[in-house]
């Protein structure tokens, strides 16, 4: 979760507007509201540089709560379950699957304690990769990488990349929308 909020640039704001003081929690609203929609995109593209899922879905998991007038404080905050290895770059051989849920990394064997990981389509379709369990080979168990929260939250990864930008941006926005104030725009 991203929690944008302008606790001490209240002050700024006010000081620049002078007279037209009336109008600061406008400017901080609209500001953190275009910051939130920015940081949106930003972390969704980092996100996807980083990481190798096919369908992301990045931008769509993350929502956002804008700010208002009475509350200057907009959040971005994702939700999601763990995503499936097959949505993932994938290759299945004859020996082995691998998988590559990193940009920066190979393809690593889906093995574990001498099991190795397969392709497999259900009877309704449904492809999956998974790997046997228990000694008559069942149940078999579908393999699993993070959700998209966990991976937007990657401070080392995604969100700590994005994070300095984002302050950067919401102090442009502010700047811009006390100019257009002062400008007689708003």
């Amino acid at each position: 979760m991203v929690v944008l909020e302008l606790d001490d640039s209240y002050k700024y704001v006010e000081k620049r507007l002078g007279d037209l003081k009336s109008k600061t929690p406008k400017v901080i609203a609209k500001s953190i509201n275009e910051t939130a929609a920015w940081a949106r995109r930003e972390i969704a593209q980092e996100a996807q540089k980083t990481y190798t899922i096919k369908s992301g879905g990045f931008n769509k998991s993350m929502t956002i709560k804008k700010a208002n007038y009475s509350n200057l404080e907009g959040i971005i905050e994702s939700k999601g379950k763990p995503i499936e290895l097959i949505k993932y770059r994938y290759s299945k051989g004859k020996k082995t699957t691998k998988a590559r849920v990193l940009q920066s990394s190979g393809l690593k064997s889906l093995e574990k304690n001498g099991i190795k990981a397969f392709v497999t389509k259900f009877a309704n379709g449904h492809a999956s990769i998974a790997q046997r369990r228990g000694k008559e080979r069942l149940p078999i168990k579908i393999l699993f990488s993070n959700s998209i929260p966990m991976m937007i939250g990657n401070e080392k990864r995604v969100y700590g990349i994005v994070e300095p930008e984002i302050n950067d941006y919401l102090r442009k926005k502010l700047d811009y929308h006390i100019s257009k104030v002062l400008g007689g725009y708003e």
